[in-house]
């Protein structure tokens, strides 16, 4: 490689480290002369607490800018082996500044815009020398809320207020996943990705990379109009289409607890938001290559720049093909994935990004299968193997083809007032056709029934709002309103039959089922949703934070069986609402109080034909977040209650029908903390999770802990960079995964506690040979002491756990 091109992305590279980008202070500087430490100041200098470390000047420099609200921008050269002694006390701008600078040799001067820009201070003393350009920032910046996160810290979010929000200012308890955090810890489907996420369960891979479904606060949480958003938007109109690709993806939020403000309708656990990779406008190119366990081969890369001199035109085009077997013998894991975007902002006011995606995968399904057999002794000690192939591998299939397109509409048309506007298409198709399982009737003999579906279904949702920045008096507003529409179609075709007995032992797959296609036992699933929300955060005294929102919703949903013909409408309408009252302290700490709201229409009727309402779901939090000034850290917790009634409860005076009479109530404390100190990054999460059915009808349940959720979940990864060790380009990673047991209702077996340990070593090959800058070679290992476990969500619910899986990888970046 060339020494300009060494240089060229030196520079690149130097521009997105050596640049502090915040908001630029409202009370303004007027343009400096051309005084190298400007003094004049055409306006009373605001005072602000700097709590800035002594150590690098670049960090120095980048606390100052998150901490003061300032744009300083400077090349990572002219900062290169120089120290600062750190900023401390209330102080203007100016004053922080200089004692940032103070014994370095560098100066610094305002442009016209606003923005600061640090030059060598010239020989000849302040008013002569040539002042150094300034660099124009490119891409998007480590501080927004849906742009690229370089590590694990992200210190802003969307998800909880549909504006860019810093989470230190946000009353309730949201994570981010960053693409980084998916990348360091192996992840292939969106459950490895929040495995280290507080409160947040998922089922082994054999399930998992076929559908996301998730357990959040006790509450599921899946794909299928039930709190999985991709971009802030629902996705999928049926939880088995296929689970996302995190390759795909520039960070993961999830916002916990009931949240039906800002998005409609969904359960009270909270939501899972996929934020999708979109164009930038500095280069960015990958090609990575792996291949490990089950014979896993993939390719994958990533584009990304500017297609114009002018930068108005940006794309971006992810990739990702894989063939693979699994775990289970016959079972392939094979997806291709492809994802193009274009951006059209011809100013810093306007852009239009559409995006589009394409997803196959081609896989076979794994069946539930009963506590019998898996967690204790079955008829005649009989017991499942984890990797046996239950069902026949010329019957059973999984191929699924699911395709988007859409847009993102964000115009700024007046100061302070911004307009927002989404839409989206989706449309899958699925052949599923497997074996269910059911209990041993005899020693390793068990009894099988086969089916049949096709399935296709679509969704078409658009949300607007209209977002405005304004005062009134000493109250700072940050007002979003607006309305979405959600329309969804599953078409769903079920056909089975039985299949003769099966003999877990001898694998012997020669009776292949006769299916009858007379009776279709799927059903037409038509839904329209229709909201309008208003949320406000007022920010008062540059501490207190007020958060005040409402939403009424419409929902439209009709269910024709296919077997019966028999129709089945209601019409629901809800209003949900949500407050929250924040303190943020000089010092980092931000405690807080919250309650919110959630619905979720229920399709059928009561005995006497009446329709279901909706469940409705409310949560009391109170919360705390840490983020000491000037540091790379966020420390959250929060201990809250959240209760579910009318839940459907089997009616006591005709057991065909259900009545409105359950209730569940989960209460937990959560602890989560993120870092990044120097060479090291950590991760680490605690959920106490005490989920309980209240009322039910169901002989067993009251009372009874849901099935499937823990206690106790604890989950730490930490990340070492060694080049402070003298050992140069060398990365080494690790963490544990631990749940304890967990209670499965109708049966007196619970799950057995476990812990999982990962590990993941990096070696930058730049360090052998300056020809291999840009090339990463990486070994990843999930599951490393291959400890044996049964995940299980019911009686007839449990699923073998993910083995020791190792993949290695080659990445290289230019």
């Amino acid at each position: 490689m060339g020494n300009g091109t060494m240089a060229a992305q030196r520079w690149l590279r130097g521009t997105a480290v050596g640049v502090c980008v915040a908001l630029v202070p409202s009370w303004g500087w007027a343009q400096s002369a051309t005084s190298a430490t400007p003094s004049g100041l055409s306006a009373p200098a605001a005072t602000r607490a700097y709590a800035v470390p002594a150590g690098s000047l670049e960090s120095v420099l980048l606390s100052l800018g998150q901490q003061g609200g300032l744009q300083i921008f400077y090349p990572s050269s002219l900062t290169d082996g120089l120290t600062s002694k750190g900023v401390q006390g209330t102080l203007s701008a100016d004053q922080a500044l200089q004692a940032a600078l103070a014994g370095t040799g560098l100066s610094y001067r305002q442009q016209a815009d606003g923005t600061i820009t640090v030059f060598e201070t010239p020989a000849g003393g302040q008013g002569s020398g040539t002042q150094l350009a300034p660099i124009t920032v490119v891409g998007n910046t480590a501080q927004s809320a849906s742009g690229p996160v370089e590590g694990y810290v992200a210190t802003r979010a969307t998800t909880a207020s549909k504006a860019d929000i810093p989470l230190s200012e946000t009353p309730r308890s949201v994570s981010v996943v960053t693409a980084d955090l998916i990348q360091d810890t192996g992840a292939s489907s969106m459950a490895d990705s929040l495995g280290y996420t507080a409160s947040v369960l998922s089922q082994p891979s054999g399930f998992s990379r076929l559908a996301d479904d998730f357990m959040v606060r006790g509450f599921n949480i899946a794909s299928g109009n039930s709190g999985m958003l991709r971009d802030g938007m629902k996705l999928q109109s049926n939880v088995y289409d296929g689970g996302q690709e995190p390759y795909g993806l520039e960070r993961v939020e999830v916002l916990r607890g009931a949240a039906s403000v800002l998005y409609g309708q969904m359960g009270p656990g909270g939501l899972i938001n996929a934020v999708s990779k979109k164009p930038t406008l500095e280069p960015r190119h990958e090609v990575a290559l792996e291949w490990g366990s089950h014979e896993w081969k993939q390719a994958a890369t990533d584009h990304s720049g500017a297609i114009d001199p002018d930068g108005v035109w940006s794309y971006r085009l992810v990739a990702l093909n894989r063939e693979a077997n699994s775990a289970v013998n016959l079972v392939q894991d094979d997806k291709l994935y492809l994802a193009p975007s274009v951006r059209f902002a011809p100013n810093e006011d306007f852009s239009l990004t559409v995006q589009a995606s394409h997803q196959e995968i081609d896989s076979r399904f794994a069946p539930p299968l009963p506590v019998a057999g898996t967690l204790s002794a079955a008829t005649g000690n009989g017991q499942f193997s984890s990797s046996s192939f239950l069902g026949d591998p010329d019957f059973d299939r999984y191929e699924s083809t699911a395709d988007t397109v859409g847009y993102a509409l964000d115009w700024e048309f007046s100061d302070g007032l911004t307009l927002r506007h989404s839409g989206r298409y989706y449309e899958s198709s699925v052949d599923w056709d497997y074996m269910q399982i059911g209990d041993f009737v005899a020693a390793n003999t068990i009894a099988r029934r086969a089916s049949v579906r096709h399935e296709e279904s679509y969704g078409v949702t658009s949300d607007t709002s209209v977002q405005a920045k304004f005062a009134t008096g000493p109250v700072d507003h940050t007002l979003v309103g607006g309305v979405d529409v959600y329309h969804s179609s599953y078409d769903s075709n079920r056909f089975r039959s039985g299949v003769g007995l099966f003999n877990v032992s001898t694998l012997t797959y020669t009776t292949l089922p006769n299916v009858s296609y007379a009776a279709n036992f799927g059903s037409l699933t038509e839904q329209t949703q229709l909201g309008v929300y208003v949320q406000d955060q007022l920010k008062i005294d540059d501490h207190w934070i007020v958060l005040l929102g409402g939403r009424q919703d419409w929902a439209d949903s009709s269910v024709v069986s296919y077997r019966t013909n028999a129709h089945n409408g209601t019409m629901d309408q809800a209003f949900s609402g949500n407050a929250g009252l924040l303190y943020q302290f000089d010092f980092g700490l931000s405690p807080y109080v919250s309650y919110s709201q959630s619905f979720a229409p229920q399709s059928g009727t009561d005995a006497a034909g009446n329709a279901f309402d909706p469940t409705l779901g409310e949560q009391v939090e109170v919360g705390v977040h840490y983020q000491p000034p000037g540091t790379e850290t966020i420390v959250s917790a929060a201990v809250y209650r959240l209760t579910q009634t009318n839940s459907l409860t089997t009616d006591p005076s005709n057991s065909s029908y259900s009545v409105q009479t359950g209730e569940t109530r989960s209460q937990g404390v959560e602890l989560e903390a993120r870092t990044q100190l120097n060479d090291l990054g950590l991760v680490a999460s605690y959920a106490y999770t005490d989920a309980r059915i209240i009322d039910s009808n169901t002989a067993g349940e009251p009372g009874s802990r849901v099935s499937g959720v823990p206690l106790n979940t604890f989950a730490l990864w930490a990340d070492y960079r060694t080049d402070s060790l003298g050992i140069k380009g060398l990365r080494v990673g690790g963490g544990v995964r631990y749940q304890d047991a967990a209670n499965i209702i109708g049966t007196t077996v619970d799950t057995k506690s476990r812990a999982l340990y990962d590990a993941m070593i990096s070696y930058d090959l730049a360090t052998l040979s300056p020809s291999l800058d840009g090339a990463v070679w990486t070994i990843n290992a999930r599951n490393l002491l291959d400890e044996k476990y049964v995940n299980c969500v019911a009686v007839d619910g449990c699923r073998y756990g993910d083995p020791r899986t190792i993949i290695g990888n080659v990445t290289y970046r230019w």
